[in-house]
């Protein structure tokens, strides 16, 4: 489910007190503050993924309050992930002061009282999951989770990063059961890097190997047109043994040389069916996909998709 919001058609008078509305409605109970006189300009996308959900703010600058009030009418029942997609904004939290730059994440509990601002323009993601699923993995001796950065060069940043942006442009092609496996390895990401408990400790150790295993996946599908690509390669990348690496892959349906070969049989049909790659015969294309020898193109190919690459061309 999609929903959008934008200033676009509200009237430039009332843009603000709009916006206040809407982010009450579809983010949290929230202060905000304006000094500037021209237009406010504002939107905001919120996705719907099970457990989970979504919302891409971008709007002009200005000062944000979640205060003990705004907490008190609107208590949160969930907990947030927010990565910051461009530029810097800085939050302040009990006496603390934090710096968010482009790429970092911010993991809090909006029940907290904090307030935030930035200089030009907000531009996040603010990913929410639901309390219960994650209260019970935390370490929470004081029963809060004071807002935590982690920042983008930092190893956990990318694990988390990676799980989200997998779950959002993939969420559509997984069964109800999977998501919820999903969200419940990101939960376990997640507590690992604030604080998980003692019992769950080992879940989130999994959890990091199942994100990493990720990681390194999308870089094998990314330079999967490498002929020369070896596991040594993949493993030198992410520093990692070439046992380390193969026992990642032991967590998933196929071993390293078979995901590159079904990563090279997916960039080979994406190439065979784009228009823009008529001008290419189907063996130029077997090796622009990473296949050192065209028969073993062709015998792969038909093993995967049930037909030769000139069939689906022709097809």
């Amino acid at each position: 489910m999609l929903m959008q919001w934008s200033t676009d058609s509200v009237p430039a008078a009332v843009r603000f007190d709009e916006w206040h509305a809407a982010c009450c409605e579809h983010v949290y109970a929230l202060t905000p503050q304006r000094q500037a006189h021209q237009p406010f300009q504002g939107s905001i996308a919120r996705h719907q993924l099970g457990a989970l959900d979504v919302t891409d703010i971008r709007c002009d600058g200005h000062v944000v309050q979640r205060r003990e009030q705004d907490i008190a009418d609107g208590p949160g029942d969930t907990y947030y992930i927010y990565l910051q997609r461009e530029g810097r904004v800085w939050f302040d939290q009990r006496g603390r002061h934090c710096v968010v730059e482009a790429g970092d994440i911010v993991i809090a509990d909006p029940n907290l009282a904090f307030s935030t601002g930035v200089e030009d323009r907000f531009d996040f993601r603010l990913w929410r999951i639901q309390r219960e699923r994650l209260r019970p993995l935390l370490a929470l001796p004081s029963g809060d989770l004071p807002m935590l950065r982690i920042g983008r060069e930092q190893a956990e940043r990318h694990l988390i990063a990676s799980w989200l942006d997998s779950l959002l442009h993939h969420h559509d092609h997984l069964t109800p059961q999977n998501l919820d496996m999903a969200v419940g390895t990101l939960c376990a990401l997640v507590a690992s890097s604030a604080g998980a408990a003692p019992e769950w400790r080992e879940h989130g150790q999994l959890a990091r190997r199942r994100a990493l295993l990720l990681r390194v996946q999308q870089w094998v599908e990314q330079h999967a047109g490498d002929m020369g690509l070896r596991p040594q390669q993949a493993a030198g990348q992410f520093g990692l043994s070439l046992r380390t690496l193969h026992q990642l892959f032991a967590l998933s349906d196929c071993s390293f040389h078979a995901f590159l070969t079904r990563a090279r049989l997916a960039r080979a049909h994406t190439m065979l069916c784009d228009p823009a790659s008529r001008h290419l015969g189907t063996a130029e294309i077997g090796f622009a996909a990473g296949f050192g020898e065209v028969s073993t193109f062709y015998r792969r190919f038909r093993e995967r998709y049930g037909m030769t690459p000139g069939e689906l061309r022709a097809g």
